[in-house]
């Protein structure tokens, strides 16, 4: 019998996900099917129609994660749901009420239909953190965990590949700005995780079997998904210049700077100069996986080797989409 996996978010990670679990069904004794669910999953399920085999797909559902009775509908039958649920930008309670309150309603719907549910959230996740987006990715681990024990967190650092959000945003922004920016000096570090190594992490998780060969499960666990390349602020501006083939000097800029900047570019509709001014907070924070790995953690690198996959360098990656 075909198993059901529901997507819950869509676009960039979402469709990754997809295709890694397309591309397993031709190797897997169980067909899986993939339902994309979101506030509009049209637009992506028109195309993964345009590159996965139809019998791997099935009608998307719409869902609006503060809405929980749309969910428990939408997860009918459900073996596993994968919540991509978050937001770059917003109000206090906006984070609050789709990264925490939403986070817990996917749970409790998940829990309802008895699906193993993987949850999405970011390094850096604090609780006491006075940054709404690391709050409330921690506080919605926390309801997630609460309701779904045997759910497994990913906490991704930057994840990148073509059509991300961070390396093609600083590529855009390359072709306007005589000079590229790097608030302080530019040592804060990030550990890029590629994508498609997140999209298999996430397909291995949602088989009947996702206990590692270390014979360590993954249930109520938490896995850092970090890259084999650990790079500053400026060493990833340094690849942009680099791969893009336009030549711009790098220069810091003073956090403080970087702190009014974003107080007032916070208040205009997002753009691509858009920058608030808790991202500045969160850019003086290294976004890295933790070493070692805490007891209460699986080890991506070790996780991922176990099961035949070598993590992808940005180097082998970043030029091929760069422009």
């Amino acid at each position: 019998m075909a198993r059901k996996i529901v997507l819950c978010g869509a676009g960039f990670l979402g469709s990754s996900i997809a295709t890694a679990v397309s591309r397993a069904n031709n190797t897997a004794g169980v067909l899986r099917r993939i339902q994309v669910s979101s506030r509009d999953p049209d637009r992506v399920y028109r195309k993964l129609k345009e590159t996965l085999p139809q019998d791997h797909l099935l009608p998307p559902v719409p869902v609006d994660v503060t809405k929980r009775d749309t969910l428990t509908h939408a997860f009918d039958n459900a073996d596993a749901v994968v919540s991509l649920v978050g937001i770059l930008h917003g109000s206090p309670a906006q984070f609050e009420a789709i990264q925490w309150r939403g986070a817990e309603n996917v749970a409790l719907a998940a829990a309802t239909v008895g699906a193993k549910l993987v949850h999405i959230s970011a390094i850096g996740a604090d609780p006491s953190s006075k940054i709404p987006y690391a709050r409330t990715k921690a506080l919605g681990e926390k309801a997630i965990l609460s309701h779904c024990p045997n759910a497994t967190i990913i906490r991704p650092s930057l994840i990148f590949g073509p059509g991300d959000g961070f390396f093609n945003r600083f590529a855009e922004l390359s072709r306007y700005l005589p000079v590229l920016p790097v608030f302080g000096n530019g040592a804060t570090r990030f550990q890029p995780v590629y994508v498609g190594d997140v999209g298999r992490l996430v397909e291995i998780l949602t088989r009947d079997n996702s206990e590692s060969d270390l014979g360590v499960g993954t249930d109520g666990k938490i896995i850092e998904a970090g890259g084999p390349d650990i790079l500053t602020f400026r060493q990833v501006m340094e690849l942009v210049v680099r791969y893009t083939g336009r030549y711009r000097p790098i220069a810091p800029m003073p956090w403080k700077v970087g702190e009014l900047q974003g107080t007032i570019l916070q208040r205009f509709p997002t753009n691509i100069f858009t920058i608030t001014r808790d991202q500045i907070e969160q850019l003086k924070i290294d976004n890295v996986v933790t070493s070692p790995t805490p007891h209460s953690n699986v080890d991506f690198k070790r996780f991922m080797e176990a099961h035949g996959c070598s993590l992808t360098s940005v180097h082998e990656v970043l030029p091929h989409y760069l422009r």
